[in-house]
């Protein structure tokens, strides 16, 4: 009989870690199915019936199954870093939305603006008068407020004759309804006196008493008798603008900016198929620099080799025009890897065997790849009669082929699972990606526990070009079709953000991706329909982007520190391992 010690749980008590292992599970899938219904729900209005009579809805379904498993693995390896990485979120787009509201505290001076017309209508008979602005009946106008204008129109004051006894009506109007310049009118005396004053207008006027109104925010004084013969001036202006109709406008306008910086990706499937090609190419990218960055080589070079993955690609879809799709592609696929296999393998062996800076010797790799990609392209490639400096088309069976109609969500999206996958378990489960987290970890204690880390450094930078290659087979076969110039317009850089937000990790990699894909789609579409200025959509973008990478970068460079701790102190392989674990 064994007697339990004191404190020790009983038997039957449930294992404690087990359970939080279980509980993050389920979090994490709950998740991850919310969020896949969500954006079903969204893209095609809540209706069963649109969803199953729009074409290709299976892979569109798929696709976003997808997209919930990449939500699944981002909370179950970061765990409770994936809370604060929410919460760096959420405050980066409170700080945007401040910003944005901050720019549109100017969105209700267009109730101060804008062309208008003003007229005196009478029955009465017209005083002859050389001296006055007005006759009764006859239209004038202008524009308020004009933009870079040295001397815009803020009021006017315009004179007519009248005598006593005549029934006029004063009106001061919008010319259209575009407009929504908000007008007062008033009708003075000789001496300067306000006989009357009008604000607005009355939904009869407008519908029925006078054909020119255009709303309720022109001003008319109906039916007012003058009280004597003589000259009369109509004073007309916009309304002074209250500060709850600027605040109240500010936050309108800003909550319309932001509905379509959050749901604008997944309003419709044509968004929502932009969102997730341009995903594709970012996680590509992200996973060649996580791989990189886990052996603590700061290499850069994904751009080049992205160029040179993308100019084989095209030289063969170009030269192969009879071979038969599901033969051609596979082999595309391949030659674009091995493109950057190799040109990932140069600055790898100047790193390990001549002690070249890999940051110095990607850049200007990067410069050498993108000018010899322009040369080929406009010296060989380039159709003779061609208006622009481009390859011709592809032909069909050199494209990657379409999974959602009238998108270009590719079959690149099975390619990526298996990236996703391969690379998992090349980091994890193989003696390579042993090696890599070892020097990840110390070099100088990797190379006394006999890694052969010259071998390990270039293989590691070719690995990551093989990635960057499929990321220029991508935008060449499954985007633009063709070879053109600015292919990725330096959208490789952007994949060190993907890479540093996923902390390295391959498996989170898809989530950040995602997330930073779903930010820049979105800004397209605040832009388009919620017409804040491009400059305002830039930098609202760089403020969200810039808080969450400061969140990643800080993690990540306390990683670092604990690394070198741990070294300092002499700790075991075992131990550099446990605290390289995300």
């Amino acid at each position: 009989m064994r007697f339990k010690r004191k404190g020790e749980q009983p038997d039957s008590a449930p294992d404690v870690s087990f359970l939080r292992k279980h509980l993050l599970l389920i979090v994490g899938g709950a998740a991850g199915i919310i969020v896949t219904l969500f954006m079903m729900n969204t893209l095609f209005d809540g209706s069963l019936e649109k969803m199953t009579g729009t074409t290709d809805w299976a892979n569109i379904l798929l696709v976003n199954a997808l997209v919930g498993a990449c939500i699944f693995l981002f909370v179950v390896e970061l765990k409770r870093g994936a809370i604060r990485v929410l919460l760096t979120v959420v405050v980066a787009l409170l700080l945007g939305f401040l910003v944005t509201f901050i720019f549109n505290l100017d969105s209700a001076d267009r109730f101060g603006r804008g062309e208008f017309r003003v007229q005196v209508v009478s029955d009465a008979e017209p005083t002859e008068n050389d001296e006055v602005d007005l006759q009764f009946n006859k239209r004038r106008g202008g524009e308020f407020n004009k933009p870079n204008v040295v001397a815009p129109v803020s009021e006017i004051a315009w004179t007519f004759a009248g005598r006593g006894g005549d029934v006029v009506s004063l009106l001061a109007y919008a010319k259209n309804r575009r407009s929504d310049v908000d007008l007062l009118v008033e009708l003075r005396d000789a001496s300067g006196a306000v006989l009357a004053a009008a604000t607005s207008a009355s939904e009869t006027q407008v519908d029925e008493t006078f054909d020119d109104l255009v709303s309720v925010k022109d001003a008319v004084i109906a039916g007012y008798e003058l009280p004597a013969d003589g000259v009369y001036t109509l004073y007309a202006r916009p309304e002074e603008i209250a500060t709850g109709t600027v605040l109240s406008e500010a936050l309108s306008q800003s909550q319309l900016a932001f509905e379509a910086l959050l749901l604008g990706p997944i309003e419709r499937v044509n968004r929502w198929g932009v969102w997730i090609q341009d995903a594709i190419t970012l996680i590509l990218l992200g996973m060649s620099f996580a791989i990189v960055f886990r052996a603590q080589q700061f290499s850069l070079g994904a751009e080049g080799q992205l160029y040179f993955g993308a100019l084989v690609s095209g030289i063969i879809a170009l030269n192969s025009p009879n071979i038969p799709g599901i033969i051609l592609i596979p082999f595309i696929i391949l030659a674009s890897g091995t493109a950057g296999f190799i040109y990932g393998l140069i600055p790898g062996a100047l790193k390990a065997y001549l002690g070249a800076n890999e940051l110095v010797s990607t850049l200007m790799l990067n410069v050498v790849a993108t000018r010899f990609f322009e040369m080929v392209l406009n010296f060989q490639l380039k159709p003779p009669d061609a208006g622009y400096v481009a390859s011709a088309k592809f032909t069909e069976n050199a494209v990657l082929p379409v999974i959602v109609d009238k998108t270009q969500v590719t079959v690149a999206v099975f390619l990526l699972v298996v990236v996703v996958l391969l690379s998992w378990l090349l980091i994890r489960r193989t003696p390579l990606g042993y090696e890599i987290r070892i020097i990840g970890s110390n070099l100088r204690f990797a190379d006394y526990g006999g890694v052969n880390s010259r071998r390990t450094i270039m293989l590691v930078m070719a690995i990551g070009g093989i990635v960057a290659g499929l990321a220029g087979m991508h935008l060449a076969n499954g985007i633009h079709r063709q070879l053109i110039l600015n292919i990725s317009f330096a959208l490789a850089f952007e994949g060190v953000v993907v890479a540093l937000l996923a902390r390295l990790n391959v498996l989170v990699v898809p989530f950040t991706g995602l997330l930073y894909a779903y930010l820049r789609a979105g800004a397209q579409f605040m832009e388009r329909d919620a017409n804040v200025s491009f400059e305002v959509v830039r930098m609202i973008q760089a403020i969200i982007i810039l808080l969450i990478t400061a969140e990643a970068l800080v993690t990540f460079f306390q990683a670092r520190q604990k690394r070198a701790d741990i070294d300092e102190e002499g700790h075991t392989v075992e131990s550099l391992e446990a605290a390289d674990m995300n």
